[in-house]
């Protein structure tokens, strides 16, 4: 589908030249939003230059995600008002990072430019050529993988043999590496992880975690970036959604390599519930550098286990599924 940056004016145009009142209404709405156009630039210019600019970028993935999600969803010609002012968000928010001298060659900021360049023919200037072949269809491979998701288990007794540092800090960039792949709502792209190796780090959540956390060889905290959220106000719940999936995919990636994992809850219920947790989440994040505006999700324990638990009983099937 093919829209033409003129669109606008030439229905206006087209209009104009037939005494058809009907169509008053159509053209008060565009005449309304041309009108318009100047002021909304200048007060979201001045809104979003507060922003910082992880805020901007994530506004700008934001943005852009929902403008290609139209082609998908058959709907940027019913709808071009509204995607032709994100478009137009978008040119705000360049032009802010510019200013900032915000390297241009940052990926996200690479792939949204791209979109953005082809807002008038998305589906042929940036879904077709960016777009890959569907893979074989193996059915099999399913039940493989449930296998493999089974043989996983909550690790919390870790071997007197562990990986060197290095070792362990390549392992926890890997996990992040296949984090960051997982969905997000919107493309937010929010997650905030912090590494812990050294026993320093790792103790300071002595009296908040448990031994086997403290006592782990690799620690990676998964905090969220709530300054991203908040389209739905205090009800938003996907903050949560995004991080399980990309602590998911961290987990997975680790047993894949014959590790042990523990994914355990550290979020602000937990942190929260008394002074003492408080008092040590404070400390522990003062220490680490993570901002306030981070929320706090999970610890992702990881490390060569000692043996492999006993697999836990699991509900059957036909009690999880809603017929």
């Amino acid at each position: 589908m093919t829209i033409s940056p003129l669109k606008v004016n030439l229905k206006i145009r087209i209009i104009n030249t037939k005494s058809n009142l009907k169509k008053v209404p159509f053209i008060n709405k565009v005449y309304r939003y041309l009108k318009q156009e100047n002021r909304f630039n200048s007060i979201n210019s001045a809104s979003l230059s507060k922003l910082s600019n992880e805020e901007l970028l994530s506004l700008m993935r934001h943005e852009s995600h929902r403008i290609e999600k139209t082609i998908y969803n058959n709907i940027l010609e019913k709808k071009y008002l509204v995607y032709k002012r994100k478009w137009d968000k978008l040119t705000i928010i360049y032009r802010i990072l510019t200013e900032r001298s915000f390297p241009d060659n940052e990926p996200t900021l690479v792939w949204s430019k791209k979109i953005y360049s082809a807002f008038s023919n998305l589906d042929n200037k940036f879904i077709k050529p960016n777009s890959l072949p569907c893979q074989e269809f193996k059915p099999l491979e399913v039940g493989k993988f449930a296998q493999f998701a089974r043989s996983r288990r909550s690790v919390r007794v870790w071997s007197d043999n562990q990986p060197e540092q290095n070792v362990l800090l390549k392992i926890a960039h890997n996990m992040v590496n296949a984090a960051r792949w997982a969905p997000t709502s919107g493309n937010r792209q929010p997650w905030r992880f912090a590494v812990l190796t050294s026993k320093e780090d790792k103790e300071l959540l002595k009296g908040i975690k448990e031994e086997h956390c403290t006592s782990a060889p690799l620690l990676i905290f998964v905090g969220m970036d709530t300054r991203v959220y908040g389209s739905l106000g205090k009800k938003e719940r996907s903050v949560y959604i995004d991080a399980g999936a990309a602590t998911m995919q961290m987990v997975l990636a680790a047993h894949q390599a014959g590790l042990g994992v523990c994914w355990n809850h550290f979020a602000d219920d937990l942190v929260q519930s008394r002074a003492s947790n408080r008092k040590i989440y404070a400390n522990f994040t003062e220490k680490l550098g993570i901002p306030n505006y981070v929320t706090p999700v999970a610890i992702v324990a990881v490390g060569i286990p000692a043996f492999i638990p006993p697999e836990p009983a699991r509900m059957d099937i036909e009690n999880l599924v809603i017929y």
